[in-house]
């Protein structure tokens, strides 16, 4: 497989999810235009997988490659060409093909789902950024029910964003207070017990989370909204209550989701500070994914 940034060609497509199929292609959303493209790592090449609206899509933040099913969250601030087209729902797609196979929107006054993540039962998990809850779907379900709601995860901007299942308990990145936290998985399926975990670095902007096993964990550091922002991917590994952060690598153009192929992170450039920050609205730089190699503590 080719190691090589990737750069998208559209100039206007804001990425900000990023996921992976078995066969080693890369999917990746659209905040401004509502679509999900397919990309091959070792050519570059990029096509469309979703077009811009299907399924209700209008800003696509989340997405999850689930076996033949691909998931995104398509939620509404307000930055999309198809803002207002749709509510925020949980969306699937056909991986093979790009058919719309479910659409589940969030339920009880749910606003903004951001990120994915599977139980190994194959419940799909999602998390609500500006009510503090997550959202499941069980397996042969036709609609999203509340797995968790616990105000400690309310606040102003940006709360629950990245989240991952490992080792029995799913973890979930909180974007504006920048912490980890561990929620533990009851026999039943059900959320359990919540550990706020202690940081061993301070972070700004925790975004993408991504499980690797044995408590290990990838962090992608968005640095944060406003102008000149810069992110980080940070290597965790939990233990004993606390989150003890390496560094891997530095000064990314506000990274939001990363996705892991072999030894090799593909870090999404989402400059979201180009989209949220009024005094920063130009254009923004060309918007890559980044191939970084992961230190063998992190393999």
């Amino acid at each position: 497989m080719a190691e090589t940034n990737i750069s998208l060609p559209d100039a206007a497509f804001a990425p900000e999810g990023i996921s992976h199929d078995t066969s080693g292609n890369l999917y990746v959303g659209s905040l401004t235009q509502g679509r999900i493209v397919k990309i091959s790592p070792k050519t570059g090449d990029v096509t469309e997988f979703a077009s811009a609206g299907a399924n209700g899509l209008v800003t696509v933040v989340g997405v999850h490659v689930e076996g033949n099913q691909t998931f995104a969250c398509s939620s509404d601030p307000g930055i999309s060409a198809l803002t207002g087209t749709a509510p925020a729902a949980l969306v699937a797609f056909n991986t093979e093909t790009g058919a719309s196979t479910g659409r589940y929107p969030l339920p009880e006054g749910g606003i903004f789902c951001n990120d994915i993540a599977v139980l190994p039962d194959g419940t799909i998990l999602a998390t609500d950024s500006f009510v503090p809850r997550i959202y499941a779907l069980k397996p042969g379900g036709d609609q999203l029910e509340i797995w968790l709601d616990d105000s400690r995860f309310a606040g102003e901007g940006f709360n629950l964003n990245g989240i991952a299942y490992d080792n029995g308990a799913v973890f979930a990145a909180r974007y504006n207070t920048g912490t980890l936290h561990q929620i533990e998985v009851g026999k039943d399926g059900q959320a359990g017990a919540i550990t706020d975990l202690k940081m061993s670095v301070e972070i700004h902007g925790a975004d993408g989370l991504t499980a690797l096993g044995d408590r290990r964990f990838l962090i992608v550091e968005g640095g944060g909204l406003s102008a000149g922002a810069r992110g980080a991917l940070w290597g965790a590994t939990v233990s004993d209550g606390k989150a003890t952060l390496e560094a891997i690598a530095g000064d990314l153009n506000v990274p939001t989701t990363a996705t892991v192929l072999g030894n090799t992170a593909y870090v999404v450039e989402g400059q979201l500070d180009h989209l949220f920050d009024a005094d920063n609205a130009g254009a923004a730089d060309a918007y890559r994914i980044l191939a970084i190699e992961l230190p063998e503590t992190f393999q």
